[in-house]
């Protein structure tokens, strides 16, 4: 089976209809994470209970694959009403999908890497159960209740330089064209206050799929589609790094796409994307208000933990936040969580 490529937009998805309420199914209250290795850092554990404190999720579950019982956040996260915790049985998950199940565990046994796994398992988990999926480096900012009510899937669009198609393209004067963008992108990366910079140029950037954040309903046609086409990965690009995830899915959307599916433009969950995402974490002077970086409409924040992130990521805890939130972003966007209870200041 081949997955056929071609371009990805927002605009064609306005003249889709979106579900009724009351119409049929909907995408369960659900916030599902995925964690492997022994120690979950305070700040994966501040995605956790910001979808609990502001998502509208009845529950809110950490699927895990080591003993998190001796992290310092573990007992914080157990007072949160709507947590629950679980040990990653694979096998379980995956048998749970139905047919191809077998092969399914057959890819997931090559797989070795931490993100490849999560790759399978939250798409098994999303045929199985339903839910919103969501990475541990997102913060969520208001509830999802309209998407879950209104659509039977969704998923949203990041601004990038080389999205599935345009990587596997040869055209050179396109290729060309995408090294002006990545200098670009790169020089506003690292001018401060760049991400204002970027925005005159954004559109200019190809918009395409990240899988981040994603919500369906038990069994939707469209994650099933995901994991049929996993499937149809060759053996040699199984262990290819985003061949199980952004690249899959960008690839599932240009071949069809179901009339309840939403893909949502990048200001839902992707506010300031790849490489541009590093302001969030730059220190000095003081940030822009809030509502300047982020639209309305912003649901989710990814902030994107990667090896721009990964000397930073340890050095955050409470006090990190509250000693740079006159002077950070991502400070100033975690603060209000620290004092958020369950009732107060919650998420519209």
């Amino acid at each position: 089976m081949r997955l056929e490529a071609a371009e990805s937009g927002t605009d064609a998805l306005r003249t889709r209809p979106s579900r009724l309420l009351g119409s049929g199914p909907v995408i369960p209250a659900v916030a599902h994470f995925i964690w492997f290795g022994p120690q979950l850092p305070w700040v994966h554990a501040l995605s956790i209970r910001s979808a609990a404190l502001r998502g509208g999720f009845d529950q809110v579950i950490l699927h895990h694959a080591d003993d998190l019982s001796g992290t310092p956040v573990w007992a914080e996260l157990n007072e949160l009403p709507e947590f629950c915790a679980r040990r990653i049985d694979a096998g379980e998950l995956l048998e749970a999908v139905g047919d191809g199940a077998g092969a399914l565990a057959d890819i997931y046994a090559k797989l070795e890497a931490p993100a490849a796994r999560a790759n399978l398992l939250r798409v098994a988990i999303l045929v199985g159960e339903g839910g919103v999926y969501l990475d541990l480096d997102t913060i969520t900012v208001r509830r999802l209740d309209a998407l879950r009510t209104q659509h039977g899937a969704f998923c949203g669009e990041e601004r990038v330089i080389w999205p599935a198609a345009v990587k596997r393209s040869q055209d050179l004067p396109m290729r060309a064209a995408n090294l002006l963008r990545a200098g670009a992108r790169e020089l506003y990366r690292v001018v401060p206050g760049g991400w204002r910079g970027f925005r005159t140029i954004e559109p200019l950037y190809p918009a395409a799929a990240n899988n981040a954040v994603v919500g369906a309903e038990p069994g939707h046609p469209f994650v099933r589609r995901l994991l049929n086409n996993m499937l149809a990965v060759p053996d040699s690009r199984v262990l290819v790094r985003f061949a199980l995830g952004t690249h899959l899915l960008q690839d599932t959307l240009a071949h069809s796409r179901e009339a309840d599916l939403r893909v949502l433009p990048p200001r839902y969950f992707y506010p300031l994307g790849p490489e541009i995402s590093r302001h969030w974490f730059r220190v000095g002077g003081s940030p822009p208000p809030l509502d300047q970086v982020m639209s309305e409409d912003t649901l989710v924040v990814h902030w994107y933990a990667s090896v721009r992130t990964k000397s930073i990521v340890p050095k955050i805890d409470a006090a990190y936040v509250r000693a740079h939130a006159d002077r950070q972003l991502f400070s100033a966007l975690a603060l209000p969580l620290l004092a958020e209870q369950h009732g107060v200041g919650r998420g519209a």
